[in-house]
């Protein structure tokens, strides 16, 4: 495993480069005046249920609070109280709409129980961190839920790390389909963690996927 793909040292490689040459997306968060939280608050500062933080949203949180207040993580930038919406609510939240499809991600609850907190991206499709199990490296997957056919739900991302670091172009990924990082050779063995735990497998699940797991 390269040390600087993963974690903590792929934040700070993030950082730098906002820091140097900003954002090369619209979707990304202004960080132009980041609001580091204060490290006595981000000691004691823990997941829903009392998990400690991911290595690398903590050192994210060490260097900006803001821009996650801004899409919906808590409300208050200086003294972070995460959110404890499930599945369904964080879709009807991002997606700024109820509507069937949108509503039919609740059924997916069954399968993924745990609290999900909102991330940006996509059109048809959005992302959320999801609270479940951690990988072998403490980092929580990044799903993208998708409504173009019908509700689909995938591993996407192996942590907050590498979305943040692909958000910021630090990372040369391509992405054929959704799950295309199943099978990249340094962050492979992190999404095989994930399929795995979270039951979507390496491809995903679409809606109609559920009635096999009853």
């Amino acid at each position: 495993m390269n040390e600087n793909m993963h974690g903590a040292a792929l934040i700070d490689r993030v950082i730098e480069r906002v820091r140097n040459q900003g954002w090369p997306t619209s979707d990304a968060p202004d960080t132009s005046e980041p609001v580091p939280l204060a490290p006595e608050v981000l000691d004691r500062l823990r997941l829903p249920g009392g998990r400690a933080l991911p290595p690398s949203l903590r050192r994210w949180l060490e260097f900006d609070s803001s821009w996650l207040a801004d899409v919906g993580w808590y409300e208050d930038e200086r003294e972070p109280v995460f959110g404890d919406r499930g599945l369904g609510a964080t879709a009807e939240w991002t997606y700024g709409c109820g509507g069937v499809m949108v509503g039919m991600f609740a059924d997916f609850e069954k399968l993924l129980p745990a609290v999900c907190l909102p991330l940006v991206g996509g059109s048809d499709s959005r992302r959320l961190l999801y609270l479940g199990t951690p990988d072998s490296t403490g980092e929580y997957p990044v799903l993208v839920t998708d409504i173009d056919d019908l509700p689909y739900v995938a591993v996407m991302y192996p942590g907050f790390d590498v979305y943040l670091a692909d958000l910021a172009d630090v990372l040369d990924l391509d992405f054929d389909t959704y799950t295309s990082l199943a099978d990249h050779p340094e962050y492979g063995p992190r999404m095989r963690e994930h399929a795995e735990n979270t039951e979507l497998g390496a491809d995903g699940l679409e809606f109609q996927d559920l009635d096999w797991l009853d």
